[in-house]
């Protein structure tokens, strides 16, 4: 699968990002075969993915910014978990992902992250619960962050609780994502409140980062 990158309105989240142009398209095809693999995986099915672009995004902000520490809400079929986990490889890359663990599809329901291979799972730690009790105690235990990536419930106080949560355990230099950032204004408040910058990067997935 071969997706193109849209580099217009990014320059200075690639600046930021210390990537270049190169360097995005580079992780984008990179990211094909990972997708080629998910998509026979799903097999046309509906699990509430990513779409590919924003996946080969997501893909591309793991892989340049060598994000060592990842934390996600909202696994489903383990899609993003796969990009993130597979963008970090060579660097190791950690993943803390936390979800409700109710299993995800409309006619063959699935297990909370089946698209999540064997190889990538020893750098994967799957915490099951609502982020509302576990988010805070966890990340005291994770430490300091690189990307933050929210894609759990999309409501306006759900959005603006994990944000905030996430806030005091990033690093001075970091990035926060977040899928269906465009439902609610809470990603946008955010952003205003602490001083940073939002992008819309593809579809409706945003990066947030400082100003």
């Amino acid at each position: 699968m071969q997706i193109k990158p849209d580099f217009k309105g990014k320059e200075e989240l690639l600046e930021y990002m210390e990537a270049d142009s190169d360097n995005i398209e580079r992780s984008f095809a990179a990211a094909g075969s990972l997708l080629d693999h998910i998509d026979s995986r799903i097999g046309g099915k509906n699990y509430w993915q990513l779409s590919y672009t924003e996946m080969c995004w997501l893909y591309a902000a793991v892989e340049n910014f060598r994000s060592k520490v990842t934390v996600e809400t909202g696994v489903g079929p383990g899609s993003s978990s796969a990009v993130i986990l597979e963008a970090s490889r060579d660097f190791s890359g950690q993943l803390w992902s936390f979800d409700l663990g109710e299993k995800y599809g409309e006619d063959e329901q699935q297990p909370v992250g089946f698209l999540v291979g064997d190889k990538l799972r020893e750098r994967w730690h799957l915490i099951i619960g609502n982020t509302e009790n576990t988010l805070e105690q966890s990340l005291s235990k994770i430490g300091l962050i690189d990307i933050f990536f929210h894609d759990s419930e999309h409501t306006y106080d759900h959005v603006k609780f994990e944000l905030s949560t996430a806030l005091p355990h990033l690093k001075r230099r970091f990035l926060i994502i977040v899928d269906n950032y465009d439902w609610t204004e809470a990603p946008a408040d955010f952003a205003r409140d602490h001083g940073m910058k939002l992008v819309k990067i593809a579809d409706d997935m945003c990066f947030i980062y400082p100003g």
